[in-house]
């Protein structure tokens, strides 16, 4: 399609980012000129946990919550606006995994887009989940339910700008994989290629879809209004990169995957460092312990 064709359709989806305002600086190309550059020799380093002798019943290493008071802030509040209330949710539920999501429309036209309301939901069988938030259906999520598939790609430092540039709300001819300069990989098992440049990526198909419904607006025949749906998508093959999976192919290398995860506004950031914390022993092992025994007894006192 030729761009004065391309010009003389719809000139892009809804604005999402006007109504939410993400951002919070005036002129964030001068905040950014004045930050250290990104390191991208920066490496995945294991340290200690951050109290190793830590003993059952210890609780905390920090005492700062005791000299500071806790806010109650209650969403439904009529003050208070679904702005606010997104602001405050993905400011604290972080850091949030993000899932490039590859999609093919009934027109062929192919969609690629970021999304950091996702996570792994079960093994068997292996389930991934993906909100779709709005109450009109974004091109995305318009092909999911039309094809029943996608693939999803995990987003690494190393083509974060890229990702970034297919939230762009495109209209639904346009495609954003020449924008992202990112590079589609043919599928085995579904249409929607996955993209080249992720070391790991999941072909799916739609296992189900759940509505959400708003608890505040509704139309004027007195339905709900949807405000956002979630699918949950079957994995039905994967694709790793050689380097970043073990020998049993069961484990994926943080370091080589440096995935990318999501914050608040416009707050990503990186995975450098972390530790391996044991699960506790089983509990018929643990009674045996004396520190444990003291919590247990104090349990019995009280």
């Amino acid at each position: 399609m030729a761009f004065s064709q391309i010009t003389n359709l719809h000139v892009e989806a809804f604005d999402k980012e006007a109504l939410v305002q993400r951002n919070p600086h005036a002129e964030f190309p001068a905040v950014e000129a004045s930050r250290p550059d990104y390191d991208p020799s920066k490496f995945w380093e294991y340290s200690k946990t951050p109290k190793p002798n830590w003993k059952p019943g210890s609780g905390s290493i920090c005492d700062a919550w005791k000299s500071h008071t806790l806010i109650a802030i209650d969403p439904d509040s009529p003050n208070r606006t679904q702005n606010q209330n997104y602001k405050l949710m993905i400011s604290s539920t972080v850091p949030r995994p993000i899932a490039l999501v590859s999609t093919v429309s009934r027109e062929g036209v192919h969609n690629l887009a970021p999304f950091s309301y996702f996570n792994t939901v079960s093994v068997d069988p292996p389930l991934y989940s993906v909100s779709f938030v709005g109450t009109e259906a974004n091109d995305s999520l318009t092909n999911v339910l039309d094809s029943g598939e996608c693939c999803i790609s995990i987003v690494s430092d190393w083509f974060l700008e890229a990702a970034n540039m297919t939230s762009v709300n495109t209209p639904p001819h346009v495609s954003e994989w020449p924008l992202s300069g990112l590079h589609p990989v043919h599928s085995h098992m579904v249409k929607p290629p996955h993209v080249g440049e992720s070391a790991f990526s999941i072909e799916c198909h739609v296992h189900s879809t759940i509505p959400i419904y708003s608890q505040r607006e509704v139309h004027d025949d007195g339905r709900k209004v949807r405000t956002a749906t979630m699918v949950l998508f079957r994995a039905v093959m994967y694709h790793v990169r050689d380097d970043a999976i073990n020998d049993r192919m069961e484990t994926v290398d943080i370091g080589v995957l440096r995935p990318v995860w999501r914050g608040g506004g416009i707050t990503y950031g990186s995975c450098f460092g972390g530790w391996e914390t044991e699960r506790p022993k089983a509990f018929r092992h643990l009674v045996e312990q004396e520190d444990v025994k003291a919590v247990l007894n104090q349990l019995q006192v009280s």
